[in-house]
């Protein structure tokens, strides 16, 4: 095959039950395209037979084998790093695309912009995404149009916020541009928010666009509630984090989303959600390190803790209330653990002590999540779990290290 004018990246994950329909309705829409277009499925680890229904089904596909789950953004980036068209074209599983989709969208897009499609849920009928707007300040990224019919509204192309990375499409120069996706908007979720975002700031233009249409079936990889409401919130905490100020998130962010503490933990179990606001506070120091004073990482910290460690988690309990039991609607309000840790000289700083000793009670905490959500979690989430730890670990060696210079 000739170079390809237009790539199209998969990521595949346990998808049996779509990556057929989503490869035979793109090879069609392929046909309307002039120029040649290679097509790449990249399987993170796939534990059913997706991705070997794709190579034996669809033989022109390359599929890059990754071996183990890397998460949406990194197995996004595998596939763009792989590509050699001009412009790159990302695409989930569970979609079916309409024949015009493909050419549609690589006519809409030029050398500055990043364009969108109408996506419909499954009924064929009803908008799931006609582009993307944030709700400040607590960064809630809002699908335009979800739940609604398609009416002349949505049929007229826009700028937008973001469009979803379900189907999107752009040129390979913004990557040299801007760069891959975020890949610690792991394991999914305002990655394409995030991406879009930075487009914006080197000059590019967000576009939707309402004639590349597609069916989405949504949440094809994160079937769990309580998993997928704990990915949205971490996800949501490392957008704001990127993306507003130092200042503008401890006057506006936070006493916002205290506010808000109720309806976004809502039944959450185990305090499975809520240890994302543990995870962001390794993130804050990451990303605040040449952009707030000590001052300023020490007052998030603690108020991210503080959204975290007071709040009481629920478990099932019997009539009586005394015993915890696996199911039911009854819950009884428990405190979270302590956690056990022995001193570190670090803690003894005045500024940075405090905010050391929060970030070691945080990983600890993140241990006994693990361990309590280890039998509950798809093995390869549990896989990613545990990796995530590590990583948590290295940052915080890397914290104690430049705090003690």
């Amino acid at each position: 095959m000739a170079d390809p004018q237009i790539s199209v990246i998969i990521p595949l994950w346990n998808g049996r039950s779509y990556i057929d329909a989503c490869l035979g309705a793109l090879f069609a829409a392929v046909e309307r395209c002039e120029g040649p277009v290679e097509i790449l499925v990249v399987d993170n680890g796939s534990t059913d037979d997706s991705a070997l229904r794709a190579e034996a089904h669809f033989p022109t596909v390359c599929v890059i084998h990754n071996g183990c789950n890397l998460g949406f953004a990194a197995g996004c980036n595998v596939g763009m790093r792989a590509a050699h068209g001009e412009t790159l074209v990302l695409l989930n599983q569970d979609t079916e695309v309409s024949p015009a989709w493909l050419s549609t969208l690589a006519a809409t897009v030029d050398e500055r912009s990043v364009v969108g499609s109408l996506a419909f849920l499954a009924d064929g009928q009803t908008i799931q995404h006609a582009g993307g707007r944030v709700e400040w300040p607590l960064g809630i990224a809002h699908h335009l149009g979800y739940g609604e019919p398609l009416t002349e509204k949505w049929q007229r192309p826009a700028e937008v916020d973001f469009v979803t990375a379900a189907a999107m499409a752009f040129p390979r120069r913004l990557l040299d541009d801007i760069g891959l996706f975020d890949e610690r908007f792991w394991p999914g979720y305002y990655e394409d928010t995030d991406f879009c975002y930075r487009a914006r700031e080197v000059g590019y233009s967000i576009r939707y666009q309402p004639d590349a249409i597609l069916i989405h079936q949504e949440h094809s990889s994160f079937r769990n509630r309580l998993f997928t409401q704990w990915a949205r919130l971490r996800g949501r905490l490392r957008f704001c984090l990127k993306h507003q100020t130092p200042a503008f998130f401890l006057d506006h962010f936070l006493p916002t989303e205290e506010i808000h503490l109720e309806s976004v933990l809502s039944g959450d179990v185990g305090a499975t959600v809520a240890v994302a606001y543990l995870e962001a506070i390794p993130m804050l120091v990451d990303l605040w390190q040449t952009r707030a004073t000590p001052e300023q990482i020490r007052q998030a910290a603690l108020q991210l803790e503080q959204f975290y460690a007071p709040q009481p988690f629920y478990v099932p309990v019997d009539k009586s209330g005394d015993n915890p039991i696996s199911g039911g609607d009854n819950l009884k309000p428990t405190q979270l653990p302590d956690p056990i840790l022995t001193p570190s000289p670090i803690e003894r700083l005045p500024i940075l002590g405090p905010v050391w000793r929060r970030l070691r009670q945080s990983l600890h905490q993140l241990v006994i999540f693990y361990v309590a959500q280890r039998q509950n979690q798809q093995e390869g989430m549990r896989q990613q779990q545990a990796e995530e730890i590590e990583r948590l670990k290295a940052e915080l060696a890397q914290f104690k290290e430049r705090s003690s210079e």
